[in-house]
């Protein structure tokens, strides 16, 4: 218990709480008959959000503002509700997003549930916004199906989809926007190939890995991949676990040629990892949520402030979105962004 000290003759042992006012509680000092009164919750409500926002736990929050966890905790709380829903925002004030997003999802716990929650999101891969998500309990068809269809309220239809090789995102995508292509990570799917061969422990497909990294280490044309790929079957066409592997490249090879014709497009899912490690660094200070509605609330409040927060560090062709806002590029001409944070 935290023991304030008397203004009048310094004493701590004689302080006493007589009464709580408002946001302040009354002190008696038995000592010299003082009484004073002590604001027990901080000013800068705001500030206190955006510290909890970037993982700062509700003891660790407690011992920076001078507040019990559980004050730490009602003034997030309040702060989060008055945050307006991410989906109903976007549908309201955004509607420029580009043909290009990457989709993916990020486990979380949740403190009595036998398995772990997903987040359930996508980014803008031009304008780097981030305009719906939901929590599901898995990734299964019906949870991307229920995703997806918010893309359809605020009439936004992708020209291609890049996803790793998750068959219940590509078909929720395929069902919710006909004519979309879908891009399959290149990163994802070499790593599945090398899980299969085990070169990590065993060397016997070293050389064979290799050469399929040549194949899928850049954008190649058909011909040209399927040069690269009969080369390889002429090799290794004795070898059944070899066949297997080349058989079900030939298999994606739709999906990993998904960028063709769509300028400047992307081959991995590198964006969206970046934005889930960083996630996973303040999922990692929390620990765990204490409820599925208090999860939802956070997952909300975070995604809008990233939405919020100015580019600071983009390179290559991302570079001119340095100093801007990812809400900035999406918002509708006519709407005035309000401040949230």
């Amino acid at each position: 218990m935290r023991r304030y000290k008397c203004p009048k003759c310094n004493s701590t042992s004689c302080v006493i709480r007589q009464t709580k006012r408002g946001k302040s509680i009354l002190y008696k000092c038995k000592g010299c008959i003082k009484y004073f009164s002590i604001k027990t919750i901080h000013s800068n409500k705001k500030e206190l959000l955006n510290d909890h926002l970037d993982g700062l736990s509700f003891r660790k929050l407690g011992v920076k503002y001078s507040l019990s966890p559980m004050t730490a905790w009602r003034i997030c709380e309040e702060e989060l509700k008055k945050l307006p829903d991410n989906n109903r925002f976007t549908f309201n004030c955004c509607s420029r997003f580009s043909d290009i997003f990457v989709f993916d999802g990020k486990y979380f716990n949740v403190k009595g549930y036998e398995y772990d929650y997903v987040l359930l999101w996508g980014i803008d891969y031009f304008r780097h916004d981030i305009p719906i998500f939901i929590l599901a309990p898995s990734e299964n068809y019906q949870a991307w199906a229920r995703y997806f269809s918010f893309f359809r309220i605020i009439k936004h239809y992708p020209q291609l989809v890049v996803c790793d090789d998750n068959a219940n995102l590509k078909l929720a995508a395929r069902n919710s926007f006909p004519s979309v292509k879908i891009q399959t990570c290149f990163n994802h799917f070499k790593e599945n190939i090398r899980r299969d061969l085990r070169v990590r422990s065993d060397s016997t497909y070293t050389l064979f890995m290799k050469r399929i990294e040549d194949i899928l280490g850049e954008k190649l044309n058909d011909e040209a991949m399927d040069k690269k790929l009969f080369s390889l079957y002429r090799d290794y066409q004795t070898d059944p676990v070899c066949l297997q592997i080349l058989t079900n490249i030939h298999k994606y090879k739709p999906e990993l040629l998904g960028y063709r014709g769509i300028p400047k497009a992307p081959v991995t899912t590198n964006m969206i990892e970046g934005l889930n490690s960083h996630l996973e660094s303040r999922l990692f200070t929390l620990r765990s949520f204490q409820s599925l509605s208090y999860a939802k609330l956070w997952f909300n409040g975070y995604i809008l402030k990233r939405r919020f927060t100015k580019f600071t560090d983009c390179r290559g062709k991302f570079r001119s979105l340095n100093g801007k806002t990812g809400v900035e590029l999406t918002k509708k001409p006519e709407v005035e962004l309000p401040i949230f944070f």
